[in-house]
């Protein structure tokens, strides 16, 4: 009999990007799959890459009650009729509502990947509301995996979680890493080419990257302001701003806005399906997030052999450690950032040996595959031990 799994996103770019090639492996491997998340642009590449069922269940990324409400009833409607054995959720929204429908229908293996805890970064009212969010999706999943283990730390610590439920599968990541599309020889001298000119490089350019939204928590605000900062001292350097604007969200301030508008060595790329030929182009991958989860795009810069500065947060700590596979910073800290880059900026061979051991650690563990087996030994085994528990 093959088992019937629910993977649920709020998102659909998350089922692009963060899960991935996940639901079709699953699907390979003898699992009835069926992907749920947000409706979006994205959806028509997801469906045609994973070639498995979607459904569309609208969950939008505020904390809405009326609008949930609707849409967990819409969710136990649905799982009523799937009958699924697996819920795998991810993001806070599917964590809170796809959790509370599946236990309402049943549901016996409810596992939520927290992947980057939202409340540490809120303050006042709305900080308390995103916890207790994160607290009640918890108590509705028979299983809490993290995607790093600072973050299962925290949860720990901050009695977010009963630790009987909750674990890091691996050593960590959601996701793991493509190392046959992130794979410095498998670039495309043509299309490398191609990509140079749409961003007027030039050979003595030297770029630094910087992937995600486009939105403060990223810490975008503090990325553009070291970098008008340093630019002066280094007329070769330019920003690469790789992804998507959420105005309604975390807006940018106006000064940020008009800097990424009017700075000729800032670009502003909205999409690409190639961060990894950007990465190929790079001299630094600059990530200055407020937090994270396990982030893929540090991942995909270490197997592109990109150094890389990050701040000290939840998940990046779990990955670079500090003067030996990359540079940390203190996070909100534009200063801090400006030393950072200074640093990297006047010591191109140490940080290539950094990224020369960042690449041996993400090859060695943290191959996609790898962890996709991790999932299907876990999924079988839970399904098997809640079946015997309620026999």
């Amino acid at each position: 009999m093959k088992l019937r799994l629910v993977r649920m996103t709020a998102a659909s770019m998350a089922l692009k990007v963060s899960t991935r090639g996940q639901p079709r492996y699953m699907s390979q491997h003898g699992f009835d799959v069926t992907m749920i998340s947000s409706d979006g642009w994205e959806l028509p590449a997801v469906i045609a890459l994973e070639k498995v069922p979607h459904i569309t269940v609208n969950l939008p990324r505020k904390l809405t009650p009326i609008a949930d409400a609707r849409a967990i009833w819409k969710l136990y409607r649905l799982f009523k009729q799937l009958k699924p054995h697996i819920i795998h959720t991810e993001n806070l929204k599917a964590n809170l509502c796809g959790l509370i429908a599946g236990w309402m229908a049943g549901v016996p293996v409810r596992i939520q990947t927290m992947a980057g805890l939202v409340s540490p970064t809120k303050k006042g009212i709305k900080g308390w509301m995103v916890r207790q969010a994160e607290i009640i999706s918890c108590w509705f999943a028979t299983d809490v995996w993290p995607n790093s283990y600072s973050s299962l730390e925290f949860m720990l610590k901050t009695r977010m979680v009963n630790p009987k439920k909750a674990r890091v599968i691996g050593k960590g990541s959601t996701n793991g890493i493509d190392l046959e599309r992130f794979n410095p020889d498998a670039i495309l001298p043509q299309r490398l080419e191609e990509i140079k000119k749409s961003i007027h490089w030039q050979p003595e350019d030297k770029i630094l990257l910087f992937v995600g939204r486009m939105v403060r928590e990223k810490g975008v605000e503090e990325l553009v302001a070291a970098f008008e900062k340093i630019q002066t001292q280094y007329p070769n350097l330019k920003l690469v701003l790789l992804g998507p604007e959420e105005a309604d969200l975390d807006p940018l301030s106006s000064a940020t806005i008009q800097a990424i508008q009017f700075n000729p060595r800032i670009i502003h790329i909205e999409w690409t399906d190639e961060v990894e030929y950007y990465l190929a182009l790079s001299g630094l991958f600059v990530f200055p997030s407020y937090r994270e989860g396990f982030p893929n795009v540090i991942m995909q810069a270490g197997a592109m052999k990109c150094p890389v500065v990050c701040a000290r947060v939840f998940g990046n700590v779990d990955i670079i450690r500090d003067k030996e596979n990359g540079i940390l910073h203190e996070a909100q800290d534009t200063d801090a950032l400006v030393d950072a880059l200074h640093f990297a900026l006047k010591n191109p061979g140490l940080v290539q040996k950094f990224s020369a051991q960042l690449y041996e650690e993400m090859v060695k563990d943290f191959d996609r595959y790898s962890i996709y087996k991790l999932y299907i030994k876990e999924y079988h085994s839970l399904v098997e031990s809640r079946s015997n528990h309620k026999s």
